[in-house]
């Protein structure tokens, strides 16, 4: 009878502490349910004093993966409380322990990008969006490969029994990229363009046959956009096997004319239109003064050639056509008050008489 009584007393004594457990376990993943927007509101906020920035919590990056991280180490210690077998423990732990990994390289993951204060100190160059966005790219890429190494090495996995999938990849990979040469080539010259910086968007080039505005800079290719306005896009590796002119570069461009005036016009109004095209060219605000030069160049069989020669200020292609059609109106408007006749192409032609040659 008295055993009987110990044991009943032993099962009731069982059941309660497992009766507890559980309800630790439920209150602890209770605790973290209701705790944990707030748990990471305070990493956040933390880390936004050491950067000195005053964005919200909650439109961090951040702020959803915290959340879910508290969310399954709540999970973990409800478990971890309920004492499971060892072997379902065990299992337990690894899947917890590459979920936090997980999450720690998503959170690293989600602070590279081209306005981190900590990466703008160190690695980006500010004034080279292109170049940010690679890098930010290759530094992700890194961190989610370096996850996936410790991720196999947690499950358990022998990393050793691949060496001979990791040539056969390699072997692969040789053979992909002689397959895909240009594309490697043209990425290059990309990467030496952004690095380089020969021209930005926004600049006028001209590249061989192609002339144009730069509206596209990427690893890839250049697109630019015509005076027709016909997007153009130009390989890298074409740009920078070739010589590129850029426009927007100059600070000043260069005016030259020839004004052929007719034979019949005098030396003496030669010589003054001369005068007063160079005085208005050097009250010409778009005109650098100092470089207007105004001669009488050659006379040929049909003309007297008089070049004009300055350099414009406007450097900008639009600007300068506008500038040249105005210095250009000007000219032939002191041609016309001087009654000076423009000289054109002449041809003297000599016909032979049959008629009177048979005569004589």
């Amino acid at each position: 009878m008295d055993d009987l009584k110990a044991s009943l007393t032993s099962v009731d004594l069982e059941n309660l502490l497992k009766l507890f457990d559980i309800q630790i376990a439920l209150g602890v993943f209770v605790f973290f349910i209701i705790f944990k927007p707030i748990f990471a509101k305070i990493i956040i906020k933390i880390y936004y004093k050491i950067i000195k920035s005053k964005k919200n919590p909650k439109e961090s990056s951040m702020y959803r993966p915290l959340n879910l991280a508290f969310f399954l180490l709540g999970t973990y210690l409800m478990i971890y409380i309920l004492r499971p077998s060892k072997q379902f423990l065990s299992i337990t732990n690894q899947i917890f322990s590459v979920i936090v990994t997980y999450f720690i390289f998503k959170a690293i993951s989600a602070l590279v990008t081209e306005n981190s204060t900590i990466l703008k100190r160190v690695l980006l160059r500010p004034d080279n969006a292109p170049i940010n966005k690679f890098m930010c790219k290759i530094i992700r890429a890194v961190l989610w490969i370096i996850f996936l190494i410790i991720a196999f090495v947690e499950i358990g996995f022998d990393l050793s029994k691949f060496s001979g999938l990791a040539a056969g990849l390699g072997i692969g990979s040789a053979a992909l990229a002689l397959a895909a040469q240009d594309m490697i080539k043209s990425m290059l010259s990309g990467a030496a363009i952004l690095t380089d910086k020969p021209f930005t968007i926004g600049d006028w080039i001209e590249v061989g046959e192609y002339e144009g505005s730069v509206i596209d800079i990427t690893f890839r290719s250049t697109r630019i956009k015509a005076l027709n306005n016909t997007v153009i896009t130009i390989p890298n590796s074409t740009i920078t096997s070739t010589s590129v002119i850029n426009w927007s570069r100059l600070t000043s461009r260069r005016f030259e004319c020839v004004l052929n005036l007719s034979l019949d016009t005098t030396s003496e109004k030669v010589r003054k239109v001369g005068k007063e095209i160079k005085l208005v060219l050097q009250n010409n605000p778009e005109v650098i003064k100092e470089t207007v030069e105004v001669n009488l160049d050659a006379i040929s069989h049909s003309s007297s050639d008089i070049k004009i020669f300055c350099y414009v200020k406007q450097a900008e292609f639009r600007k300068y056509i506008k500038a040249k059609q105005d210095i250009l109106c000007s000219i032939l408007f002191l041609v016309e008050k001087e009654n000076i006749d423009l000289a054109y192409p002449t041809q003297t032609v000599y016909v032979k008489n049959e008629k009177e040659e048979e005569t004589e």
